[in-house]
């Protein structure tokens, strides 16, 4: 059969003829060689895609650069607030005050309200020796 039978028909003739010679139809995908003219518009079409796609990626760079700006602060504030939730204390940045009881051996520590923060036992360095223990520690020398 010739290829180029139906080339040089009108459109209507090409579809009444096709319609009545074809033994059936399908509705399909297939491919379609293109020809030098198409390939070169589908070249110019991809290349402004491309320019176009880099702009928006960009832009959403931007975008998404914007929003974490925004988003940090909240998660660290979350953050913070589910360690506060969970060990019933807050980490705050302040002065200390520590005031050591020799008797008891024991450090206390204040904040600049003067509200009692924590204990613990005297370092050996920060312990007072005693007169018998300063005396011995002289003849030792």
């Amino acid at each position: 059969m010739d290829k180029t039978l139906f080339k040089n028909m009108t459109p209507k003739d090409r579809a009444d003829n096709l319609q009545a010679m074809a033994h059936s139809t399908e509705e399909t995908t297939y491919f379609k060689a293109l020809t030098q003219e198409e390939l070169d518009l589908k070249r110019e079409t991809l290349t402004d895609n491309e320019i176009k796609l880099s702009r928006l990626e960009i832009e959403k760079k931007n975008f998404v650069a914007a929003i974490k700006k925004k988003v940090d602060p909240i998660i660290k504030e979350k953050s913070s607030l589910i360690t506060a939730i969970e060990t019933r204390h807050e980490e705050i940045e302040g002065v200390l005050y520590h005031v050591d009881d020799q008797d008891e051996g024991l450090m206390y520590s204040f904040d600049a309200n003067g509200e009692f923060i924590s204990s613990r036992r005297l370092k050996p360095d920060e312990r007072l020796g005693s007169m018998f223990n300063i005396n011995q520690q002289q003849k030792i020398q």
